[in-house]
């Protein structure tokens, strides 16, 4: 997907065939679709205007005035230096400048105190809950990581009143977490997230959220948003953790 249906993604499965048509249609010509009418994207994709309408309410906006503004902030691509290894470090200085300290000093101290840390991931971020949690047990503190979709379903039955629970994701739009996330809103425990987006769903969910803001990067229909701020996040928790804990 494009950086247009990035935005939505979770949203697809509630539009009908014909309304993904006009989304794909805006993703693969988003220059063109910037300059158009309600009328005239109509007209191109051969439906009427209240199915775009309709479409614009799915996604959760207000209507088709609100999609033409998300349209014209959003660049055609992202332009990418030619060499990555200058790219990595301009995004990195940029990032860790996104760092919340409190946050990571308030996390660290709720590790402390939490009688089990569970940390979830899916996705290429299972890799890196099963890296925290493991870092954590190094240290004697009961943890568990579990990234099956089944047992993500069963964690608001499993988690404890002095539980801290922990959501990794790139994005932090992953619909799996998210769901998991609002259950958890409901009952008496801590949930926390590591993203690279301070202002996800997911982020907004739980909590703390602990990022380092990063710009989504695609390149050939590849997403290849750097990963490894998440890693460095959790060494940056982990470290202040230990600190706290070994006298």
């Amino acid at each position: 997907m494009g950086k247009f249906l990035d935005q939505f993604g979770n949203s697809l499965s509630n539009c009908t065939p014909t309304e993904k048509q006009v989304l794909y249609y805006i993703d693969q010509h988003l220059d063109t679709a910037k300059k158009l009418s309600l009328t005239e994207i109509a007209k191109v994709n051969n439906v009427s205007t209240t199915t775009i309408v309709r479409m614009s309410h799915k996604l959760g906006l207000e209507g088709f005035s609100e999609l033409k503004y998300i349209l014209k902030t959003i660049e055609s691509q992202t332009l990418m230096n030619d060499n990555p290894v200058d790219r990595y470090k301009d995004e990195f200085n940029t990032a860790f400048e996104t760092i919340n300290l409190d946050e990571l000093e308030a996390l660290s101290e709720k590790i402390k105190h939490a009688k089990r840390v569970m940390v979830v991931g899916v996705g290429l971020s299972k890799m890196m809950a099963e890296y925290f949690s493991k870092l954590l047990m190094q240290t004697n503190k009961q943890t568990h990581y579990t990234y099956e979709s089944h047992m993500i379903d069963l964690l608001p039955n499993m988690v404890e009143p002095n539980d801290l629970v922990f959501f990794i994701s790139s994005s932090g739009e992953t619909k799996t977490l998210i769901q998991s996330a609002e259950k958890l809103s409901y009952k008496i425990v801590d949930t926390a997230a590591i993203t690279n987006s301070a202002d996800s769903t997911l982020g907004k969910m739980v909590i703390t959220n602990l990022s380092m803001t990063i710009d989504r990067v695609k390149f050939a229909g590849y997403d290849i948003t750097a990963r490894s701020t998440l890693m460095l996040l959790i060494d940056l928790l982990f470290e202040r953790y230990l600190k706290k804990s070994v006298k």
